[in-house]
């Protein structure tokens, strides 16, 4: 792979992720905000049920169709007709999907109670908790529209070389939630209940927001909007057929989140809000890391399947999985180590408490983990599938892992709990990303499968020492004070004491990902000897 290929892929990556990054750091603000004022009750649970299935719909209508078929086709269009063919596929795609999630998001609202029944049913004897849960559906269903178009313009933007607004764009979220707090504080505190409605409402705002900070990016890189709602086009109809498949691949996904929060309806109180605050926590490096890198990724693995240059396809597609790798192996151990610190650190005050709320919570994080490099495993593969236009294969597999999922979550549950949910998600991870390496393997040949393996070994053993590094820091060190200050001085000091171990161990076995890493953010900050990159331009 030509070095200057890895470089645009990986500097693609770094501006996705340093949005991301300041959108999980306010995500953790927002959930750290939400733990204290509301805890594991009740009223937590009823939101972020309500909240799952909006979101749930969002991820297969607008993730779902970004990544599987409207990038590819927009590539095309934009690399073979033109950036005014492209244009006018945008337009055309926004109305139709405006059509089709407002009428979603306005059936959903008024069919509530119906949706809840479903995924909740666990709640049937708890009626204070059904209702609340469908008032606040009502409220949080037109999200699905709001953040459905938001990834469009992602999408679009992402295939026009822009990332970092993108990336930022979730930030609106998280920034309209804060501030709904804050509004807490201002007005004094009312009843839970009145609380988290407002909190909803905030949520909603959010989704707004997240469109129109994309609104200006997009105008200057030249697309001009216009209510065109074309459904005979053949590229709106290109995009539907491989659309269809691709939203089954992201419902079954999502079907597994929302079958886990169905069965944790039956375990304890705050078993939902819970597994929820554990998920997002373990997958917060997913996030930040394997997400900026597949969709850095995509529009290249689209290019080249364009040209029909599938030896660069390949080489861009074992790079992007192996520098995924470079970042989740080592996150697994760190975030195993620091599990309980991490939950104390961000969440233990107020309603959050430390006999109940932690032990609940960490018990997710610690099996949530076990998956993680499958997880972003997946979706890079998945990547190399949708560039190729094939949503078939990875939605067969979607559907093996949800079934997968649901015996695994029977088995688990009664032993482990909460944790057996999480369990069953991690290991049904691990086996769709072996099937979907070995079909495309099939599909299109050497995948590097050698490389790929040296890398993740010389990784493992790096982060298995780092790991023995922060364990002693965080859990062996005899406390010089106690409280909240200490607690995060030993998880930072854990970190960045097991950071340079990492680094330290991978050098010394010469592990291709982390030098290439480092070389990059060395020319980048001009610290190689030669001019920054770009300085020429």
């Amino acid at each position: 792979m030509h070095s200057d290929a890895k470089e645009r892929i990986a500097t693609s990556a770094g501006r996705v992720s340093f949005g991301t990054i300041i959108s999980r750091l306010l995500g953790i603000a927002r959930d750290s905000v939400f733990a204290a004022y509301f805890g594991t009750s009740y009223v937590a649970d009823a939101f972020n049920l309500a909240f799952s299935i909006p979101n749930l719909l969002r991820r297969i209508f607008g993730e779902g169709m970004l990544n599987a078929s409207y990038v590819p086709v927009y590539s095309q269009y934009l690399h073979r007709d033109g950036k005014q063919a492209a244009s006018d596929l945008a337009n055309k795609t926004y109305s139709v999907m405006l059509i089709i999630l407002g009428v979603v998001s306005i059936l959903g609202a008024v069919f509530s109670g119906f949706v809840v029944k479903a995924f909740a049913y666990g709640w049937r004897n708890s009626p204070e908790s059904f209702a609340l849960t469908v008032k606040l559906t009502r409220v949080l269903f037109p999200y699905l529209a709001f953040v459905g178009l938001a990834s469009l313009a992602s999408g679009t933007l992402n295939s026009l070389g822009h990332f970092a607004v993108p990336a930022f764009a979730p930030s609106m979220l998280n920034i309209a939630l804060i501030g709904t707090a804050f509004t807490f504080m201002r007005l004094g505190q009312g009843s839970s209940e009145s609380m988290i409605t407002l909190f909803s409402y905030g949520a909603l705002l959010g989704g707004l927001f997240q469109i129109l900070i994309q609104v200006p990016q997009l105008v200057r890189a030249g697309q001009k909007f216009k209510f065109d709602p074309d459904f005979k086009d053949a590229g709106v109809r290109w995009i539907g057929r491989l659309m269809v498949p691709s939203m089954f691949s992201f419902a079954v996904t999502q079907i597994n989140v929302l079958v886990d929060t169905l069965l944790a309806t039956f375990l304890p109180e705050g078993s939902v809000t819970a597994l929820r605050l554990g998920n997002r926590i373990a997958i917060q490096p997913l996030g930040i890391f394997a997400i900026a890198i597949t969709t850095a990724t995509l529009p290249a693995l689209s290019e080249h399947a364009a040209k029909e240059n599938r030896e660069r396809l390949l080489h861009d597609f074992a790079f992007s999985l192996k520098l995924i790798l470079a970042f989740l192996i080592p996150s697994t151990i760190g975030l195993m180590v620091l599990a309980k610190p991490l939950v104390r650190v961000l969440f233990e005050r107020g309603e959050f408490t430390a006999a109940r709320s932690t032990p609940m919570t960490v018990s997710a994080i610690m099996f949530y983990t076990i998956g993680l490099f499958a997880y972003g495993g997946v979706k890079s593969t998945v990547q190399a599938f949708y560039s190729v236009k094939d949503t078939m294969t990875p939605m067969k597999v979607s559907i093996f892992s949800m079934l997968l999922n649901v015996v695994l979550n029977l088995i688990l549950m009664r032993p482990l709990k909460l944790g057996g949910l999480a369990l069953a998600t991690s290991i049904s991870a691990i086996v769709a990303f072996w099937m979907l390496n070995v079909l495309l393997k099939r599909k299109l040949g050497d995948i590097r499968e050698r490389e790929i393996w040296v890398s993740a070994i010389k990784l493992i053993v790096a982060s298995l020492v780092m790991g023995g590094v922060m364990y002693v820091i965080a859990h062996r060190l005899e406390p010089r004070a106690v409280g909240l200050w200490w607690e995060l001085f030993q998880v930072a000091a854990a970190s960045a004491v097991g950071l340079a171990a990492f680094l330290a161990v991978s050098l010394a076995l010469k592990a291709e990902e982390v030098i290439f890493l480092l070389r990059l953010i060395a020319r980048k900050l001009g610290l190689d000897g030669r001019p920054k990159a770009g300085s020429q331009a």
